[in-house]
């Protein structure tokens, strides 16, 4: 079976083999800027605390670390939005093996500066339909709205979009300034957190790269070791 980074390889080099020079020079360009930014040094790291949050739940309500944190332990991870293929990719993923991490006993929750009806503004802005159709639109776990990326900044996480990124995505009709509700363009580097029920972070995985993200298996690994 193809892992989830393995699946994200094969995308990068699809876009590598299909797009204009035009277009995916840039976005290699701003890929480079974006790993160039030594993230991981500022991020919330193992054994510090997790910030509590309050934040809007997608479907309706409010999801906060201390309520989930009850049940057991809390996977948080952040993603950018569904305009990202990447990021579409790791969430049918979590998805499609959510009950090994439920099982486990843990509560998946991710979190996103993108407004919940933001397919719908993808459709009437005229993005095309082959990047709508890999668009994960829904998920059995919990998504929160993180309005300009504050949560996330309090993780260390937020960088500035590269302008060249803008440039690419403003040609297939995709405005981020719509779908998040910002003109701010924070969004977080994908970490993922697994945090203990004192909200101690037992593990941190923090890429730098908006093409890495955290494996199923790793995160089953420290929910695992948390028990011994």
């Amino acid at each position: 079976m193809t892992s989830l980074n393995g699946k994200i390889r094969e995308a990068v080099q699809y876009f590598r083999d299909t797009l204009p020079p035009e277009l995916y020079g840039p976005i290699e360009q701003g890929a480079g800027e974006i790993s160039a930014m030594g993230i991981i040094d500022n991020a919330l790291a193992e054994g510090e605390m997790a910030p509590d949050f309050d934040l809007p739940r997608y479907g309706g309500g409010i999801g906060s670390l201390s309520g989930y944190l009850e049940k057991g332990p809390v996977v948080l991870t952040f993603y950018r939005g569904i305009w990202c293929p990447y990021c579409n990719l790791q969430l049918k993923e979590y998805d499609d093996r959510l009950s090994e991490i439920t099982d486990l006993g843990a509560t998946l929750v991710a979190v996103t500066p993108e407004r919940p009806n933001a397919i719908d503004l993808m459709k009437t802005a005229g993005v095309p339909d082959d990047v709508i159709a890999g668009a994960t639109p829904s998920v059995k776990f919990d998504v929160l709205h993180d309005q300009d990326s504050k949560l996330a900044s309090l993780y260390g996480l937020v960088f500035e979009l590269p302008e060249a990124h803008r440039h690419v995505l403003s040609q297939i009709g995709i405005d981020l300034t719509v779908l998040t509700g910002s003109d701010t363009y924070a969004f977080a580097d994908p970490a993922t957190y697994v945090i203990g029920q004192d909200r101690t972070i037992m593990r941190a995985f923090v890429p730098n790269n908006y093409r890495r993200r955290t494996e199923v298996d790793a995160i089953k690994k420290a929910l695992i070791a948390m028990r011994d």
